[in-house]
């Protein structure tokens, strides 16, 4: 690790004007931040203002259906923003460069986006920055179980909620449902039973 170190400074002094910016710029830890916060703070009002239309309006009045448009293409510039920040700075913009709750955003955008393979391609990166408390062990286990139901697969930690044709909440189908809270207490989840009542899930 003392020889990176080293070694980057030297490094950078070589490389064209440009490019040393750029390298300047991966670790810019206050730059990310300020990024983070500003998609942050955009993704929760254009949220916030959309809940506000669908009460007033109702889901498919024209006021929301605008409203949610616009919100699947923030998402996408979003995406692209999250994109960026994680080919700059070469991993996850967790903890130990962002802090809390900043270190959530990421994970925040990538989950928001519809497009299947955007989950499978950052599900390894999020699990490794879970496994090293760069992000929330929670925050992994539902974004596996995302892409597990995505493919039609059995969940493993319990985290997704679907309405069946009577229009009730119930769980997606679980893998080994005996040892789910314990999987559940390895990720610093509450205990299923706990997740199902505040979800209005019946039991």
């Amino acid at each position: 690790m003392k020889k990176l170190l080293f070694f980057i400074p030297i490094l950078t002094l070589m490389l064209h004007p440009a490019a040393a910016q750029r390298n300047q710029r991966t670790v810019n830890a206050a730059e990310v931040r300020n990024q983070l916060t500003k998609i942050y703070d955009k993704d929760q009002k254009e949220r916030a203002r959309y809940d506000e239309l669908e009460r007033q309006f109702g889901w498919g009045a024209k006021e929301s259906q605008d409203a949610r448009n616009k919100i699947k293409e923030m998402d996408r510039q979003h995406l692209k923003e999250i994109e960026q920040i994680i080919e700059q700075t070469g991993s996850y913009p967790g903890r130990a460069l962002v802090g809390q709750p900043l270190d959530q955003v990421a994970f925040l955008i990538i989950q928001h986006s519809t497009d299947r393979a955007v989950h499978e391609k950052y599900l390894p990166m999020i699990t490794a920055a879970a496994q090293k408390g760069d992000i929330d062990k929670a925050s992994a286990a539902i974004l596996t179980d995302q892409v597990k139901v995505q493919k039609g697969e059995k969940q493993v930690y319990g985290t997704q909620i679907r309405v069946n044709n009577s229009g009730e909440k119930e769980l997606y189908p679980v893998e080994d449902m005996a040892s789910l809270n314990q999987r559940r207490k390895e990720m610093d989840l509450e205990p299923m039973e706990v997740y199902l009542r505040k979800m209005g899930v019946k039991q």
